[in-house]
Formats: structure tokens, sequence, C-alpha cells
């Protein structure tokens, strides 16, 4: 009987410990995958807020020029795109009666010609003073010179280096006083106007230094006017920047204007998808250990693409800027290129 009393006490502490002991799970012990993310280490920069604004594009100076008074165009020497020299002839429209007038006039000048020519024998012989052969001289110099301006009369010359930028006329054509004739410009440098809203207008100094975006090259240029009076119908201020032209043979296109305004600040910028918002509590996730740490932070300025940071992080840090809407508090990452 001892025996078997003995037995039993064995066996129920082995059953007592037996029963105290689970095996573990699958699930328990798994490891929790990370959750793959971008980041980067959080460093202090300078930043200067940019403006962003649109205008046309055109030559800084450019004139255009119509018909003083009726005419026939009989020479047309340019097209548009067309470079020219300061001087050079570009049309000719001499008016409706031209080649009468400039007929007349030189049957005038052969016939006081022929009266000087007699007032020089004349006085040779003696009959006549020198003074009455110098006024016949004058009287032909001075119809000399107007058979010279009536053939050159509505003669158009280039009055300046440039590029011809429009003509609205043909050779042949008859044209009535103000009809435009061509236009050119000068292709040196280039001008753009844009307009700015009255909040924009006190960074519009003279001076202040813009950049031109075009399709192959951004060009850096100045702000060379503004309008002291708002326009009433687009409630902005007219600006314009002119830059050196680089290539530019046409105008016309609208481009993009860029300008810094403000003083440079110097803090912490991060891109603005990495803040995250619930009220008016900001935070980002920032990593740390190998896990997500969910960081309150204060913001200062902002604009589209970057926010700065003024308390809440520091230099060093690894903030995630993609995946963290994925992530929670202390839960694993693993940082991808």
């Amino acid at each position: 009987m001892k025996k078997i009393k003995c037995s039993s006490m064995l066996v129920i502490p082995c059953c007592l410990f037996l029963g105290c002991y689970w095996p573990e799970t699958a699930q328990e012990t798994a490891k929790e995958e990370p959750i793959k993310v971008r980041a980067i280490a959080l460093k202090e920069r300078p930043y200067n807020e940019t403006k962003r604004y649109h205008g046309e594009l055109q030559f800084s100076k450019s004139s255009g020029f119509v018909a003083q008074q009726s005419g026939i165009v009989t020479q047309l020497n340019v097209r548009p795109g067309q470079k020219v020299q300061r001087g050079e002839v570009v049309v000719i429209y001499p008016p409706l009666n031209h080649h009468l007038q400039v007929d007349q006039a030189k049957i005038e000048q052969r016939k006081l010609a022929q009266d000087y020519e007699r007032q020089q024998e004349l006085y040779k012989a003696g009959a006549v003073s020198k003074v009455s052969v110098n006024a016949y001289k004058t009287q032909l110099d001075v119809l000399t010179k107007t058979i010279q301006q009536l053939q050159n009369r509505n003669t158009i010359r280039a009055p300046f280096s440039g590029i011809i930028t429009q003509v609205p006329v043909k050779t042949g054509e008859e044209v009535g006083m103000g009809q435009a004739l061509f236009s050119m410009a000068k292709t040196a440098n280039l001008a753009v106007n844009f307009y700015v809203p009255p909040k924009d207008i006190a960074h519009m100094a003279v001076g202040t230094t813009t950049y031109l975006t075009l399709p192959d090259k951004k060009i850096e240029g100045k702000i060379t006017k503004t309008s002291l009076q708002m326009d009433s119908r687009r409630k902005a201020f007219l600006v314009t920047a002119s830059f050196k032209n680089e290539g530019v043979s046409f105008t016309g296109n609208h481009v993009e204007i860029a300008l810094e305004t403000g003083p440079s600040l110097s803090g912490i910028w991060i891109p603005v998808e990495s803040l995250k918002q619930i009220g008016n509590r900001h935070y980002v996730f920032i990593i740390s250990n190998g896990k997500a740490l969910e960081t309150d932070v204060k913001i200062g300025l902002r604009n589209e693409s970057s926010v700065q940071i003024v308390e809440g992080v520091k230099v060093g840090q690894h903030l995630i800027t993609a995946g963290s809407e994925k992530v929670e508090t202390n839960s694993p990452v693993l940082t991808i290129p």
C-alpha cells in the first residue's frame, strides 16, 4: 500500500507540470516583417522662397512702320525672320504721282543746267557778273538735291540692326496713309511683361534677379520696370524683366519667370508630403533603431513642395519620406534606395 501511495504522489506533480506547459503557435514564433520605406538624413540648408509668374516673351525694343502717304510698293527687300543692318533699305513705296514729279523736276534741271552754262560763257565775255553765275549755280544745286529727295521719297531704311518680325504688304501693292508696312525688333535683348498681385509687388524692386525658363535653357536677367498703378481689370501690377538674348529668333510665346523673394532662411526643410496632420497637431515619422517613431513637430514657413521644421527633429535624424502611410509607432522598417 505504501508503494502505491508513493507512486500516486509522483504522478500528480508530473501532471501539474505538464498541465502548465503549452506549445508555441506559428503566429507567436514568426517575426514581424519590416515595412519598406524611403528616408532622407535631415540637414540644415538655406532656402529662398521662389515665386513663379507667366508672361509673353518679346524683344526689348521693337518698332512698327506705317505709310506716311499713299503710294505703290515698288521695292520690298525683306521677309519675316530676316536680319537687317542699320541703314539698309527695307521698303520703297513712292507716291502715285511720283514718276511725274521726278520727270518734271529733271526737265527743269536740264533747262537750268543750260542756263548755267550760258551764264558762264557770258561771264567769260564780261557780259555778266560773277554773282549772277553763282546764283544760277545755287539754283541748280538746290534742284539736284530736290530730285534726289524725290527719288528717295517714301524710302524706309532700318533705324537699327535687328530682325524683321512682320511684313503685311507685298511688291506692287497700293498702300494708303497709315497702313502698316513692316515691323522689326532689336534682338540683342529680350523682355517679358508679367502681372503680380498686390501682396507681391513689394518684392519687385528694379534690379532684382530673375530667371527666364525656356525649353532648352535658363537665362538670368533683372527686373527693369515696375508699374506704380494697379491694373483695375486684372487687379495686379505690371512688371517688366529684361534678359540678354541667347539664340531666340521669334517671340510671342508665353514663358515662365522665376525670382527669389525675401531673405534666405536657413533651417531644416522637409518634403511637404512627409508631414502628417491631425487637427492642429503636426507630426512626422523618424527612424530610430530600425523602427518608425512618431514625432510631433512645430512647423514654420511652407510652400508647394517644402515645409520648414522649427522644433521636434534635429540634424542627422532619418526622416521617412515614402511609405509612412503603412507604418505606426514602433513598426520595424527597412530603408530602400
